[in-house]
């Protein structure tokens, strides 16, 4: 069965260690997925699970062509468990590694804006044990952002297993999940992102699949179109450039998200700093109004010794947020900074101090504290 969209092979893609399947829990949970998957999505939802260990596709094996086309799906579920996080596996190194390599060049890209205006990954984790603080970093290092896992974890004292779908006394789980409720949760999110590429600001990119069966386009006629747009887009910059005054003008209402500097002493801790920068620049992004700068270009200035009139002429904003964060056990102090580039003056600055716990609420924070002052 073909993907609901066309070119791709796969709508879910489930990977795992094929140690975590020995009693037979990604095999179910792929079950009672499928079935939740047929009462939530109108069109049949295809899944590649790779249920033969003996089908070529070992840990010790090099990746196949038939795998390399698997991967081409629209969401990859992980099954991050103890032993998934190990750089010398297969499901780690050719499958996780390898999807999200994929992603830098798919025309749809990782990140999926929803039905309500937040933003959702096409890597949808699925978390069946709590992870070493060494996995967890690896895994926020590899994707460059923190991790929101689906967890599927029962936990009581001296307990950290994954959660089954009948429980003898669910109600012992400490952390109080559900089986059938967290495979809802899996369903819906997989809904949001299917129905979020097939949105309208999307169409343009990829058509949905009723749309495509019903009125079939040539490769031909598909190529000849680009070249039409290609070429017309090459028409309007030379004019653009043409035209365009000598010097950018600022705009009213324009910002840059500087990458925030990890002054905790341990680059494992960069994923911290590089994901507060990055859900600022998600969140300030849904302002209407207000120019954001995209996170490749204001990335790409991390550690430029340049000073706030040099990036106004490189980039054209009117504000910089820029800040430093520094992790002490569960602790976290944020400093943020916002300057105007047209004299260089810092209109507002702040300093938080956090438990880690409260990491989101503090984002949301420093976004309102922004907000405020541009206002």
């Amino acid at each position: 069965m073909a993907s609901v969209l066309p070119n791709f092979e796969y709508d879910i893609f489930i990977s795992y260690r094929h140690n975590d399947n020995r009693s037979g829990w990604v095999t179910e949970f792929v079950k009672a997925l499928q079935e939740e998957l047929a009462a939530t999505i109108k069109e049949p939802v295809s899944v590649y699970f790779d249920s033969n260990p003996h089908d070529g596709l070992l840990e010790t094996h090099n990746v196949d062509k038939s795998l390399e086309g698997k991967l081409k799906c629209l969401i990859f579920i992980p099954i991050l468990s103890q032993t998934y996080c190990d750089p010398k596996s297969f499901a780690w190194q050719h499958e996780f590694c390898a999807f999200n390599k994929l992603l830098k060049e798919d025309q749809l890209g990782r990140d999926i804006k929803i039905s309500n205006g937040n933003v959702a990954s096409r890597i949808l984790p699925i978390k069946i044990h709590d992870l070493d603080a060494e996995d967890k970093a690896t895994i926020e290092n590899e994707i460059g952002g923190v991790l929101r896992p689906v967890e599927f974890i029962f936990k009581s004292p001296g307990v950290n297993r994954p959660l089954q779908a009948r429980e003898e006394h669910p109600h012992d789980n400490g952390i109080k999940l559900f089986y059938r409720d967290q495979i809802n949760k899996v369903a819906n999110a997989i809904k949001q992102i299917v129905y979020g590429i097939r949105s309208p600001e999307h169409h343009s990119v990829i058509p949905s699949a009723t749309s495509n069966q019903s009125r079939p386009v040539s490769r031909t006629k598909v190529l000849l179109a680009w070249t039409v747009v290609v070429f017309v887009l090459a028409a309007c910059l030379g004019l653009y450039w043409m035209l365009k005054p000598s010097a950018n003008p600022v705009g009213e209402k324009s910002i840059v998200v500087l990458p925030f500097r990890n002054l905790s002493g341990d680059a494992d801790q960069d994923y911290l700093s590089d994901g507060i920068s990055e859900e600022l620049f998600h969140m300030l992004s849904k302002i209407q109004g207000l120019r954001v700068i995209g996170r490749t270009s204001a990335f790409s200035l991390r550690d430029t010794p340049e000073n706030s009139q040099q990036m106004l002429e490189k980039l054209g904003v009117s504000f910089i947020l820029d800040g430093s964060v520094r992790k002490d056990n569960d602790s976290v102090r944020i400093s943020t900074h916002l300057i105007r580039t047209s004299d260089n003056l810092q209109l507002w600055s702040e300093t938080y101090d956090r438990k880690m716990e409260g990491i989101f609420k503090l984002q949301d924070d420093i976004a309102s504290s922004v907000v405020e002052a541009l206002k």
